[in-house]
């Protein structure tokens, strides 16, 4: 006896055969849009990373979307009659879907995070300058492509649904399912034997693709008794001090004026605190001057760069001195303490002697004044009367705090700053409207854009926000202290801010 495929049962099946080649169509678009993921990462320096790198992106990308379109999609393939309702739907959650994909991959190659509830706070305050600035053109336009978007994913619903006959004797389905699946396996399984060797180049890229949660030997092995997990957590390491930079200084040209009339001062009394704050300016809040620096302190102000960046721009004069030079703003430099500078570049600024150096401050009218100086030193300047007519900034810890302060007249923006932010502020002082981050790690204090900053002390990576300091180390270990009191805080670690922070350094010294 024959018995007929009914009516419904027919339309069942192609729809179900529909949402798979759909499926199968929107993953190939959505491996195109997530290699953006690596060109936006670390290259992989080794075979192995190599072959990990490409099975994660193939096997995870895949089953990220196809599983998007069981939860999604499928169950509406049993339930709807109206192919063209179903057409609609699947494109709606397609379009959704790959344009937060789209989003992510662009918000990871400009901060190196994902799309996360532990990330929105830094993705809101990352966000807020860039949407403020959008005309209502940039609006509109925004607008027309999430249009034209919706409109290809509807375009190609229907085409495939139109073709699904003939797709349907196609029998592809059991080699592409395998091979994406070879994929996922295999990459899991190469990140639980790089989990349990702490093979660097595979673990860096564990925050490469979002959602992404690779099997860990710390979690799988140690279970069955075959992995020693405090060993684990003693060799554990987060990959950052590592790194080697070298870098052309600065990384992008700088075209920008500044007021050769100004007079702008600037001093830190970094090796002794000061008995009260300095008279006619207010103080800014905490400022942080790693300990690791010494003779490389004034390099560090004028250069805007920290410590880890230094030696690779030793044969480039500082923007904030080639500047000042070019437009005639004479600038002297004076350092108290037996430190050596190692730089050529700003050795000719320096002053021959203390009183060479004070005195052309109090008595010249216009000019750039850095110095590094003793408690004594800085007994000896009347900065009431300075503070009156020209631009003062002091560095210095008043006793009985554990923290440095910012002393200033001018009007800033922030309670936080460092070592790194003295040069951009100091350039949009003297009337340079340059963008910081194309010459410096700081950013000018009299319109920030970030609410963190980030800063190395030796080769340990600083991140400074929200009144905490995280001070990363070599070998994986971390502190986090408030900055106010210097106590230690037991909490977790940022990833994502940590991610934003080495991002910032990194494509910094990559331009």
């Amino acid at each position: 006896m024959m018995f007929n495929e009914s009516p419904r049962r027919k339309q069942i099946n192609e729809l179900v055969a529909w949402g798979h080649w759909f499926a199968f169509a929107n993953i190939l678009i959505a491996i195109v849009i997530s290699s953006v993921y690596l060109l936006s990462s670390p290259i992989a320096s080794t075979p192995i990373s190599i072959v990990y790198t490409f099975a994660t992106w193939l096997g995870h990308i895949s089953f990220i979307t196809f599983f998007g379109f069981v939860v999604l999609l499928l169950p509406f393939c049993y339930k709807i009659k109206q192919p063209s309702l179903l057409k609609a739907i699947g494109s709606v959650v397609a379009a959704i879907g790959l344009a937060l994909l789209a989003f992510d991959a662009l918000l990871y190659n400009k901060t190196g995070f994902h799309i996360s509830l532990g990330s929105a706070e830094l993705l809101k305050s990352e966000a807020q300058g860039h949407m403020g600035a959008f005309t209502w053109l940039q609006w509109f336009y925004l607008l027309l492509l999430v249009v034209v978007w919706l409109m290809f994913q509807l375009v190609l619903a229907n085409a495939i649904h139109k073709r699904i006959k003939r797709f349907m004797k196609v029998k592809i389905g059991a080699y592409v399912t395998s091979g994406f699946l070879l994929c996922f396996v295999s990459s899991h399984a190469i990140h639980v034997w790089a989990d349990a060797e702490l093979y660097a180049p595979v673990l860096q890229q564990d925050n490469m693709l979002p959602l992404s949660y690779p099997a860990t030997a710390k979690t799988l092995m140690s279970r069955i008794g075959v992995f020693d997990l405090q060993d684990y957590k003693q060799r554990q390491t987060l990959q950052f001090t590592d790194t080697d930079f070298a870098f052309t200084y600065p990384p992008k040209p700088i075209y920008c004026s500044v007021d050769a009339g100004q007079k702008v001062i600037f001093l830190s009394v970094r090796k002794s605190d000061i008995a009260t704050p300095p008279a006619g300016l207010r103080s800014s809040g905490y400022h942080f001057v790693s300990s690791s620096l010494n003779g490389d302190y004034l390099n560090s102000v004028v250069y805007g760069l920290p410590q880890a960046l230094l030696s690779s721009v030793t044969d480039n004069q500082p923007v904030l001195l080639a500047l000042s030079k070019a437009f005639n703003l004479d600038v002297s430099m004076h350092q108290a303490h037996n430190e050596e500078s190692d730089s050529t570049q700003i050795q000719p600024f320096y002053a021959n002697d203390w009183l060479t150096f004070s005195s052309a401050m109090r008595t010249q009218g216009t000019g750039l004044y850095i110095a590094d100086i003793s408690v004594e030193q800085y007994a000896e300047i009347d900065l009431t009367a300075l503070a009156e007519d020209v631009t003062v900034m002091v560095v210095a810890q008043i006793e009985g705090k554990p923290y440095r302060e910012l002393f200033t007249n001018i009007m800033l923006q922030t309670s936080l700053s460092t070592t790194e932010d003295i040069a951009p502020t100091i350039l949009k002082q003297l009337g340079c409207n340059a963008t910081p981050s194309n010459y410096a790690i700081g950013q000018s204090l009299q319109n920030p854009t970030r609410a963190w900053s980030v800063s190395t002390q030796g080769r340990h990576l600083v991140v400074l926000h929200d009144g905490l300091i995280t001070e990363v180390s070599k070998d994986g270990s971390f502190e986090i202290r408030e900055y106010m009191t210097n106590e230690k805080v037991l909490k977790e670690i940022d990833t994502h801010l940590l991610s934003r922070s080495i991002k910032h350094i990194t494509e910094f010294s990559e331009r």
